[in-house]
């Protein structure tokens, strides 16, 4: 078959082209010139593409989905059939053939099409679980010594305390899932999941880490936070408990090279905890699991049901088997209930798989009630159901929904309900400038004042998209009087992001080791407090103090009235405003979604068209990987 000449094709980068057509090359070199290499060809292409959506693989067994332009280009045939073209290519590993692998880019294994180095990223990180759920703890107390630790750190309460459940896990685990919504109380169980651990081993050595600077500076604060609230001698060993937390990147030691820690070097941890793990993606895990001492307990914190990580993979939700509600087998199911007073064993399963007893859920929000309009919505998204979502914006006080018209006369953001729900979210905020302009000591009431209100977005690009929305918002605040923004700034600094003025909040989108910032990390504009009289920059400290460098020497950034879902992750705020477009786009899952919703903690408002939001809440996130199956087993088609 032969290919024409190259047309742009929606849906198809340069990359995947690249790659497809280099891996021909490949195979025509060693091949008869005049071998069909169609399939081959559109494999490759469609592995491609899947990654750059965040599949691990290409399932075949679920069909291709062509890109419109290509198929007169491609002789449809059976799953069957492609398996054996795939597998007679000299550029393709077939696991079954028992042969040893030859450096081929493509893996096929059974039906499914990889990347080599995903491929192997997955079963690296396969064998890392398996080894670690088939040999426990190494400095474990005896089961009556865990249950007299653990009864004061929780306390008996009416019905099962899954808190307290989750810790009894961990202790008996070297590697424990935690899953929860938000409210559940993760960094709650973690705190005192850490005392317990302490008082079987004092001399424990913990790490916390998160996946980006904001959410281990959010996980710092937390575990703070739940240390301060703690009455005295309520929480043994809080003292060893560690006040300072990791990017996973800084964790692992990130060079140009490589990772300072890794399988031939590991970290010098017993205990290492991450939280907000649903970011964290396939290579990225294998490389955790692989610096991991073999002894070192893995405590993994996160909601399975949030957007997963922006690269490929999606392994906290693979290892929870999101979507399927599992218990503990008969026999741990029967431990846990002596260590924990609790009858578990209505809530065992008959199956015996090992991950199972990994996987502990928190199932109470001890922030959203029955009263909470925000945990209805929530739980009514999470689960596609169009009829309660609606319901739920009839019934609570704390959530709105305002329908967009689709009318190009009348965009967005001259919408009257939309205008005054920003002016109205961010008043404090801009009043707190205003005063931080005659007093620069009052730099962290601004930064506290800006996390009470929060514009999200799903898109990066078009009317709807991150960038225009924040110079709409600008606008808006400006022609209110709000701020001073360089239109009516004489003295505004001109940076290449964008012109600097008191009050313009700026997100970095690239780590920077040298200062201390991390991708995701927030900051705004302020008169310093040196009584220079420059505009710098106010960043959170993780002592709670301010710190304040000059703009011209942040990193990359972007103003920030209004994100990316995406990088709300790690983030809460008082009340949220979701905009999402007239029309639906790809990108709009009930996880992403179910992410903004679960980012507000007292109001949240939505703006979109009608057909937009019902698709959303049924369009699933589908991100093809063997990790699922391997340990919880094939599903039924």
């Amino acid at each position: 078959m032969r290919l024409r000449e190259p047309t742009p094709l929606a849906g198809v980068r340069d990359i995947d082209r690249q790659l497809a057509d280099q891996i021909v090359r490949y195979e025509t070199s060693v091949r008869d010139p005049g071998t069909d290499t169609g399939p081959l060809w559109l494999s490759a292409l469609m592995v491609s593409i899947a990654l750059g959506k965040g599949q691990v693989c290409l399932p075949l067994s679920m069909g291709l989905s062509v890109p419109a332009g290509l198929s007169d280009q491609w002789q449809a045939s059976g799953v069957d059939e492609l398996v054996s073209v795939l597998a007679r290519c000299h550029t393709v590993f077939n696991t079954a053939s028992g042969a040893d692998y030859a450096r081929q880019p493509l893996v096929l294994d059974g039906t499914n099409l990889y990347l080599a180095r995903y491929y192997f990223y997955q079963q690296s990180l396969l064998e890392f679980l398996q080894q670690r759920l088939q040999h426990g703890v190494t400095e474990a107390a005896d089961d009556t010594t865990l249950t007299a630790i653990l009864q004061p750190l929780f306390p008996s309460t009416d019905g099962v305390d899954w808190q307290k459940v989750a810790a009894a896990t961990a202790c008996t685990q070297r590697l424990a899932v935690i899953t929860g919504g938000p409210g559940t109380g993760k960094t709650t169980t973690v705190t005192r999941l850490l005392s317990a651990l302490l008082s079987v081993n004092p001399d424990l050595s913990v790490a916390l880490a998160a996946p980006t600077g904001k959410a281990a500076a959010r996980m710092t604060e937390s575990i703070r936070n739940a240390r301060l609230k703690a009455s005295a001698g309520a929480l043994p060993y809080a003292e060893r408990i560690p006040d300072e937390s990791f990017t996973l990147h800084r964790l692992l030691g990130w060079t140009p090279r490589g990772f300072r820690y890794n399988r031939e070097r590991s970290l010098p941890f017993d205990c290492v905890v991450v939280d907000e793990a649903s970011m964290v993606d396939l290579p990225m895990m294998h490389h955790l699991f692989a610096a991991l001492a073999p002894h070192a307990r893995l405590i993994l914190l996160g909601d399975r049901d949030q957007l997963a990580s922006v690269e490929a993979g999606s392994v906290l939700a693979d290892l929870c088997d999101a979507g399927t509600q599992h218990g503990p087998s008969l026999e741990f199911a029967q431990r846990l209930s002596g260590l924990t007073g609790y009858d578990l064993m209505p809530f065992a399963e008959a199956a015996e798989r090992p991950i199972q007893n990994a996987v502990a859920q928190l199932r109470v929000s001890h922030r959203f009630d029955a009263n909470s309009g925000i945990g209805q919505l929530a739980q009514a998204v999470n689960s596609s159901n169009l009829s309660a979502a609606a319901q739920a914006f009839q019934r609570f006080s704390d959530i709105e929904y305002f329908a967009l018209q689709q009318d190009s006369r009348n965009p967005w953001w001259t919408d009257r309900r939309f205008q005054d729900r920003i002016v109205q979210g961010h008043a404090a905020y801009c009043a707190a400038v205003q005063q931080q302009m005659n007093n620069p000591q009052q730099a962290q009431a601004v930064l506290d004042a800006f996390n009470e209100f929060q514009v999200l977005v799903a898109l990066r690009q078009s009317v709807y998209g991150v960038t225009v929305v924040n110079q709409r918002i600008e606008q808006l605040l400006q022609s209110k009087g709000l701020l001073n923004t360089p239109q009516m700034a004489g003295n505004a600094m001109n940076q290449g992001s964008g012109a600097w003025y008191a009050g313009r909040p700026v997100m970095i989108n690239r780590n920077d080791y040298d200062l201390g910032l991390f991708n995701g990390d927030i900051g705004i504009a302020l008169m310093a407090a040196d009584g220079s009289g420059q505009l710098k920059v106010a960043f959170p400290a993780s002592d709670g103090s301010v710190r304040w460098l000059l703009p011209s020497r942040l990193p990359e950034h972007e103003t920030a009235f209004a994100m990316t879902v995406h990088k709300s992750q790690g983030s809460e705020f008082t009340e949220l405003c979701l905009l999402l477009p007239d029309q639906w786009q790809s990108v709009i899952t009930r996880e992403l979604i179910y992410t903004a919703i679960t980012r507000a903690r007292e109001r949240f408002c939505l703006f979109t068209s009608d057909a937009c939001w019902q698709q959303g809440l049924i369009t699933r996130v589908q991100r093809a990987s063997g990790l699922r199956d391997a340990l919880w087993g094939a599903r039924q088609a």
